[in-house]
């Protein structure tokens, strides 16, 4: 009889606690189910699903159909994918986002191709803005530029003075390594008798390199955006990044603005921010050291909920003027303070290797937490110390075509690399260089796997087709690749129960298409912390 009741009191009780499935936190009551899907999670202990549960911001479930039946309730929200993909929401390792304050409120020059097409624009501009005290543009072509400066043998500077003459009047090119600027400008910055931007004869060209163009902006009577500027910038950046399924972001900052980050802080505070963010301080080379008690002092002051700042970003390159002695010493002592830093790259690495390894003797071994990105060329010396020093290689597929300048076969070899990240072993991840490149991560995926440009393969040959990624190797460079390196691999990148439910549905599975055809492919549904934060209509319709 005993043995009778022991049996039932144990059975009662194995009723009474709630049943808890692989990959399932406790059954409740969902916000949202979504099945008939199908899911790819990036997360190798279960890497594909039919259908997920989110309760509070984060996913509850993970699995088959059946399993999640018991998380919906009368208050569940229960969306039919029709067996459509769903991805983990992806993350861009280095975008510009308040750059979108360019377009908004600066002069878009983009679109014209002639000097008399400028001309047209400015005129038409100033005589809409009577009041400006400064004309700033952006989308400056060179080539068109050049094209004047040959014909009438006037300088870009007398050019532009042809323009504007009575007020500072900034273009930045369209790749930001050059700004084309007039008289005015020169004298307020006191740039016009530098050897740099000289012409043959001596004179100021009014083409300022990149390394001064910070020193130009901050002559000018408003350097920088306001904190609502930002704040309106950001809030339309994140409309297009929902529309393309990115729901976090590492954004390096350009100068010491202090605008951008009251942007971000005060969206935060106010539920505004639908993204992820990591913020890159800039580390100036032409401050001394001691800029670092700033960079303390900001990281203290601006953590929010969904931005934090904890890089601090380095520029090795062609404009970014670093003294040996001091690069090391600025690299050392963001490592000892314990900053993520990120360096970019356009020159030789062995240079960064060293500062790495300098600070590494001083400070201890790290694990995959510092970054280097945008280097176009890397030896296998350069995959060995990526593993060395656990640095995580970021970089920019959409690129990477054959119509970019490559040199003999033997160098191409070495030219974009992107399998043999993976082949070393490395968290390599993705970005798209936004605004000066295309936001689409669809682009670098396909780009990325055929080494051909999204739009126009038939008249190209692979850029050293040896590099060619798989599908799923792109996916991990958007997602929990790029993850770790903003710091946040524990929360974002998969899915996965207990991560942040963000997430994404294309209109055609992409692992069942041409890898030509991946850029066709359009996200009809992003969901940021279980929210949704973009919806094509025509696509989803009103579940």
């Amino acid at each position: 009889m005993k043995k009778l009741l022991f049996i039932v009191l144990l059975l009662l009780c194995l009723i009474a606690v709630p049943y808890k499935g692989i990959g399932a936190e406790e059954i409740v009551q969902a916000d949202l189910v979504i099945e008939y899907v199908r899911v790819f999670t990036m997360d190798k202990a279960n890497e594909e699903a039919e259908a997920v549960a989110v309760k509070n911001g984060k996913f509850v479930y993970v699995g088959d159909r059946e399993g999640v039946q018991a998380y919906k309730g009368p208050q569940t929200r229960v969306m039919y994918m029709d067996n459509r993909l769903m991805l983990p929401g992806f993350i861009d390792g280095h975008n510009a986002a308040y750059l979108k304050a360019e377009k908004m409120f600066w002069l878009d020059l983009s679109s014209f191709s002639t000097f008399e097409e400028y001309e047209k624009a400015i005129f038409s501009y100033r005589a809409q803005h009577p009041q400006l005290k400064q004309l700033c543009a952006v989308g400056w072509n060179q080539k068109v530029t050049e094209e004047a400066w040959g014909k009438s043998g006037k300088t870009p500077r007398d050019l532009i003075d042809q323009l504007v003459h009575d007020i500072p009047f900034v273009a930045f090119s369209a790749h930001r390594d050059e700004l084309w600027v007039n008289s005015k400008t020169l004298e307020i910055s006191g740039l016009d008798h530098i050897e740099h931007g000289l012409t043959e004869t001596g004179e100021a060209s009014g083409i300022i390199p990149g390394q001064f163009t910070d020193m130009v902006v901050q002559a000018l009577p408003q350097p920088d955006f306001s904190v609502e500027q930002y704040k309106k910038a950001l809030i339309k950046y994140q409309e297009d990044a929902a529309r393309y399924g990115i729901t976090a972001a590492f954004v390096p900052l350009g100068n010491h603005s202090e605008n951008v980050l009251k942007a971000f802080d005060e969206l935060d505070r106010k539920n505004l921010l639908t993204m992820t963010y990591e913020l890159g301080i800039y580390v100036d080379p032409l401050k001394d050291l001691d800029q670092i008690e700033l960079f303390k002092e900001w990281r203290e002051i601006y953590q929010g909920k969904n931005y934090s700042v904890q890089t601090a970003k380095m520029n090795y390159t062609e404009n970014a003027v670093w003294e040996k002695e001091k690069f090391l010493d600025m690299l050392d002592l963001l490592d000892r303070e314990g900053f993520r830093i990120h360096v970019e790259a356009e020159k030789e690495l062995h240079m960064i290797f060293e500062g790495f390894e300098y600070a590494r003797v001083r400070n201890g071994k790290k694990n995959f937490k510092h970054v280097i990105s945008h280097m176009p060329i890397v030896t296998n010396d350069d995959l060995t110390n990526f593993r060395k020093f656990r640095i995580i290689p970021s970089v920019q597929p959409a690129i990477f075509h054959q119509s970019i300048d490559a040199g003999k076969e033997d160098e191409l070899k070495n030219w974009h690399r992107m399998k043999s990240y993976f082949e070393k072993g490395l968290p390599v991840s993705s970005f798209s260089n936004f605004p000066d490149g295309e936001l689409n991560p669809l682009y670098g995926i396909e780009t990325g796997m055929t080494r051909l440009h999204w739009n126009d393969e038939k008249s190209q040959k692979p850029l050293w087709p040896k590099e060619s990624a798989t599908l799923k190797q792109m996916l991990r460079s958007y997602t929990i690749y790029a993850a770790r390196q903003i710091g946040r691999e524990a929360q974002l990148g998969k899915i996965r129960v207990g991560m942040q439910a963000d997430f994404i549905i294309l209109d055609k599975n992409i692992f069942r298409v041409p890898p030509g055809e991946i850029s066709e492919a359009k996200v009809i549904l992003t969901y940021f912390k279980g929210k949704e934060t973009y919806r094509d209509e025509s696509e989803i319709g009103g579940q």
